[in-house]
């Protein structure tokens, strides 16, 4: 008699299980890595993008299949409300440069970033599903492809810390000190903050530093809890303000401060003069140029405007007043519901426990920080999904939907 396990039906049904099981995790890990590098190719395209572009349509057709989305997450309410959002957002884009006579290079671009922003939310989040693992696993290959690229390419600027091995070090330190006991893991977030702002990422300093405030506002109670995050931020606005003052003469610094505070101001100024319809991708972008130009001769005599190649590199360095300003509301209606979910899940997390909570408030404080000051081309469109998919595992954390076996 032929043993049950060496039934050839029953191995081809575990090989077939097995694969279903770890295809998604497989996808997550290559998607992550590959994310890290990109190709021209109407603007900047991750390569993980074009794995995500396939994934998309089969996430598609289960909905059509079956009337309802496969993925867990994909079937909250904020996760619909998103991309009812992405919608209108497509409108506004769409409306604002056909009214505008956007040129068609400059359309392109505008319209191929929101097509696969939206392609990268709903791929993400059906492979991802309901899985910290899978959420894990996609964030630490992004770090790795990160940290790859740039010891092949150098980093930004020549800047390691800022722009090379910065981030990536700082998320996985945040991680592997979770289940530790509460001092550690803020200590450690405040050692990093610390020494990246003396490095000068300043803004990674601010994140690392509001996380651990964060984390530690769980600790407080009835009135002490404002006051202790009011304080403990405080303090972090003024080492901050004490870090700029000490790297002021720093020419590439004056330069960043000059050109982020001229996009910020371009971008407002844009989106105030046509709140509804919108600028277009090209004005604003030309707009923009002519403020920063302006600005940096104003400051630096020695400064006689950007050549070609260097303008088409430069793009406003918020996602949400990006949006805003060439789309108008409609435009910007994605980034307002994502900012809300963002602020929302953050003060959930000061209530209720998640897996390596310092590590999720890191991850949440730093698409917080994007939504503010980055622009959303290239791997930020992925970085974007990725916090959403963050922010819908706390809702099922937090309805109790998932494992509590974790190291908080």
């Amino acid at each position: 008699m032929i043993s049950s396990t060496m039934d050839p039906r029953i191995e081809r049904e575990k090989a077939e299980g097995f694969l279903r099981n770890s295809t998604p995790a497989i996808l997550c890990g290559l998607t992550g890595f590959l994310s890290a590098f990109t190709i021209s190719l109407v603007g900047l395209l991750p390569i993980g993008e074009l794995i995500l572009l396939l994934v998309c349509p089969w996430s598609l057709a289960g909905l059509i299949k079956t009337k309802r989305w496969q993925s867990r997450i994909q079937q909250l309410s904020w996760y619909k409300l998103l991309l009812i959002a992405l919608g209108l957002s497509a409108l506004g884009y769409v409306s604002s440069d056909l009214y505008r006579g956007t040129p068609n290079i400059y359309m392109l671009r505008g319209w191929a970033r929101i097509s696969f922003l939206v392609i990268d939310v709903i791929a993400v989040a059906h492979l991802i599903n309901r899985s910290w693992v899978r959420l894990r696993i996609f964030i630490f290959a992004f770090f790795i492809g990160g940290v790859t690229n740039a010891l092949l390419t150098g980093p930004l600027f020549e800047h390691w810390w800022e722009f090379g091995v910065g981030a990536p070090l700082t998320g996985i330190a945040l991680y592997v000190v979770g289940g530790l006991p509460a001092f550690i893991q803020m200590g450690v977030a405040a050692i990093i903050g610390t020494t990246s702002i003396v490095l000068g990422a300043r803004s990674l300093g601010g994140i690392a530093l509001l996380s651990g405030v964060l984390y530690g506002v769980r600790f407080a109670h009835g009135a002490k809890r404002p006051l202790i995050f009011l304080a403990a931020a405080g303090a972090m606005v003024v080492m901050v303000i004490a870090a700029q003052q000490s790297m002021r003469e720093n020419p590439d610094k004056v330069t960043s401060n000059i050109e982020r505070t001229s996009m910020v101001e371009t971008a407002s100024e844009l989106f105030i003069g046509s709140p509804i319809v919108g600028q277009g991708t090209w004005y604003a972008s030309s707009r923009m140029m002519r403020r920063i130009e302006e600005n940096r001769q104003a400051r630096d005599p020695r400064f006689h405007g950007y050549t070609e190649e260097e303008a088409s590199k430069l793009t406003i360095h918020s996602q949400i007043l990006t949006a805003l300003s060439e789309g108008g509301i409609f435009g910007g209606a994605f980034f307002l519901v994502y900012g809300a979910l963002i602020l929302k899940t953050l003060r959930t997390l000061t209530k209720y426990p998640v897996p390596h909570r310092e590590f999720v408030l890191y991850l949440l404080m730093d698409g917080l920080w994007n939504l503010c000051m980055s622009p959303f081309s290239g791997s930020s469109r992925v970085s974007i999904a990725l916090v959403v998919c963050t922010a819908l595992l706390v809702i099922l954390q937090r309805q109790d939907e998932l494992s509590d076996d974790y190291r908080e």
